[in-house]
């Protein structure tokens, strides 16, 4: 019996909405770690929320989700952070406190990318909304 993974349709709009904002967050992870920008990830997460009111869904949801998918890269950075904080010579509390900050940084750079997409989302479930999405099948459709 194979396995079936079926993704819904929020889902499916986050990922067209935050696919290319994940590569161009990936590329600005790989080549400096320290300076990381969301480069289209508003318009990605608009696309989202469009996408997915035409069919009746949330957009705030897929706008969230398109920030996620599209933040997700920005953890790379902190890969230099983790691997430095054992190799300093302090005390161990002074590094689990490091360790600690660098979590709290990890967190803060996928929820800065989720409120920025979700609000995204929102703009762009307005727009459908105002362009007359989601519209009301007829009967002989």
């Amino acid at each position: 019996m194979p396995l079936q993974f079926e993704l819904s349709k929020t889902w499916k709009c986050a990922l067209i909405g935050g696919g290319v904002p994940a590569l161009f967050t990936l590329a600005d992870a790989l080549r400096s770690s320290s300076d990381i920008t969301y480069h289209g990830l508003f318009l990605g997460g608009v696309i989202a929320g469009y996408l997915v009111k035409r069919h009746g869904g949330t957009g705030t949801a897929a706008g969230i989700r398109a920030g996620l998918i599209g933040g997700v890269p920005a953890l790379w950075s902190l890969k230099e952070l983790l691997v430095a904080i054992p190799t300093i010579p302090n005390p161990l509390w002074f590094r689990v406190v490091g360790v600690g900050m660098a979590l709290v940084v990890g967190v803060l750079l996928l929820v800065l990318p989720m409120v920025v997409g979700g609000l995204a989302g929102r703009f762009g479930g307005w727009l459908a909304k105002r362009q007359g999405h989601p519209r009301v099948p007829t009967a002989g459709s």
